[in-house]
């Protein structure tokens, strides 16, 4: 690290002493609702590092970050770093963000995932993944299938946006989101069309609040495909939810247990453009980008 990474460094940890001022959500986000819960984002580039730091402006407290990158200039525009980024490990890059813009310090790890880490689902936690390829995004949903827990995945092409919240103990979910991780369907993109700031925030956007409909019992989005510079083309999947009974500390069952909690209406998906039997007939295999 150079002298003047290390005087960044400290002007960072002394900027992140403070506490957030939250007061113009609190009617929106209510904390006592979302402050127990954990987020893991896998990949912080053009979506994950938008949504970290949504999370953290929108109060939540225990976020951890895997990336195994560094940030380098392309990586600039599309992405939540800034000029002084360039060289660190995306995952310290982003931390140093929560700390300067949230006076959050979040977990990190710039490990690679393989076949052979462990992810041990965990109750209270929401997992997504911004992963550069089909392949990783996998990698990770295997790990947690089965489990009563929350996965999400989001991807960008061009002007395209596209993300899933996934139920993993829900097995009609869960084998609709793995066809879309079908590998011999994707298509490659120029460099030129993989990435733009626009698209990244709006994505992160609609990402973040999803997360905050499903923690707080609300209906919420668990398909949505669409693009940005033509919106009239959306699709949206909406999962109507009754209501998740709260998990308080003292509740500490088996996380297989957890699924009892959650409490899904008998007509619990409809759709807001289409059809959701149509959904299938999207191509389903665009390369996603994040990275």
């Amino acid at each position: 690290m150079t002298v003047q990474q290390e005087e960044e460094q400290t002007e960072i940890k002394e900027e992140s002493k403070f506490e957030l001022d939250l007061s113009r959500q609190a009617n929106m986000v209510p904390q006592d609702k979302i402050v127990n819960w954990n987020i893991e984002v896998f990949g912080v580039g053009s979506v994950g590092s938008h949504v970290t730091e949504c999370l953290a402006k929108s109060g939540f407290k225990s976020i951890k970050v895997y990336d195994m990158d560094t940030v380098e200039l392309e990586n600039i525009s599309p992405q939540a770093f800034d000029r002084t980024d360039i060289g660190k490990f995306k995952v310290d890059a982003v931390n140093d963000i929560c700390q300067r813009n949230a006076g959050l310090t979040i977990q990190t790890s710039n490990e690679e995932i393989t076949e052979k880490t462990v992810i041990s689902p965990e109750p209270l936690t929401v997992y997504c993944c911004f992963f550069d390829s089909l392949e990783a995004r996998r990698l990770v949903f295997e790990k947690l299938k089965g489990s009563p827990v929350l996965f999400v995945d989001g991807r960008i092409g061009k002007f395209d946006m596209r993300y899933y919240l996934v139920d993993c103990s829900d097995k009609v979910e869960v084998k609709d989101y793995l066809v879309t991780l079908d590998t011999s369907v994707q298509s490659e993109m120029s460099c030129g069309d993989k990435a733009c700031a626009t698209v990244n925030r709006v994505i992160s956007g609609h990402i973040v609040m999803q997360i905050i409909n499903y923690i707080l019992g609300n209906s919420y989005i668990k398909t949505f495909i669409g693009n940005l510079a033509m919106p009239t083309t959306d699709i949206a999947v909406v999962k109507n939810v009754k209501k998740i009974k709260e998990l308080t500390a003292n509740q500490s069952q088996n996380i297989e247990e957890h699924i009892q909690y959650r409490e899904i209406s008998a007509e619990a998906d409809n759709t807001v453009t289409v059809e959701e039997e149509d959904e299938d007939e999207v191509d389903p295999g665009e390369e996603p980008e994040d990275e």
